[in-house]
C-alpha cells in the first residue's frame, strides 16, 4: 500500500488489511481515480504476497466498492466500520490488537502512532 502511494500520490486517511480482502479510506485528485489507485495496491501487493508464500493467483476479493465521504460523521463511521472489521470476524476482540490496520494512527498515545506500520495521512473533513 505504502509503495502506491508513493507511485501515484493518493493521500489514505485509514487502512485495515484482512486476510482476503482490505479496506482503505482514500483520496485522491484528478486525473488520479479510485479505481486505478486500488487496483494498483492489489497488484502490487498480491505479487509480493504470491512470492513469499511460492504461490500464484488471485489474492484479494476481485470487486470494489467505493463510497463518497462528504463529511465528518461520514469519515468517523467508515473509520469507525473498518477498524472494528476484525473484531466482527472474530479474528480480535478489540480493534487495537490488530496490527495490520491504521487503528493505532489515531491513538492519543503518540508511541502507538509511532509504531504504526503504515503512517496514514490526516486530513480535515468538513463538519457538515
Amino acid at each position: 500500500m505504502e509503495e502506491s502511494r508513493q507511485k501515484l500520490g493518493f493521500r489514505l486517511c485509514g487502512y485495515v488489511l484482512m486476510p482476503d480482502h482490505w479496506h482503505a479510506l482514500i483520496g485522491v485528485e484528478h486525473p488520479l481515480v479510485i479505481s486505478r489507485a486500488v487496483q494498483d495496491v492489489k497488484w502490487i501487493s498480491a505479487r509480493r504476497i504470491n512470492r513469499h508464500r511460492g504461490t500464484a493467483g488471485a489474492v484479494w476479493q476481485h470487486q470494489f466498492w467505493d463510497r463518497f465521504v462528504r463529511h465528518e460523521k461520514e469519515f468517523t463511521e467508515r473509520l469507525e466500520y473498518m477498524h472494528l472489521n476484525p473484531v466482527n470476524k472474530g479474528l480480535v476482540s478489540r480493534p487495537q490488537e490488530w496490527k495490520w490496520s491504521s487503528y493505532g494512527n489515531y491513538a492519543v498515545d503518540r508511541s502507538r502512532v509511532e509504531g504504526c506500520p503504515i503512517q496514514v495521512d490526516y486530513v480535515r473533513v468538513p463538519a457538515s
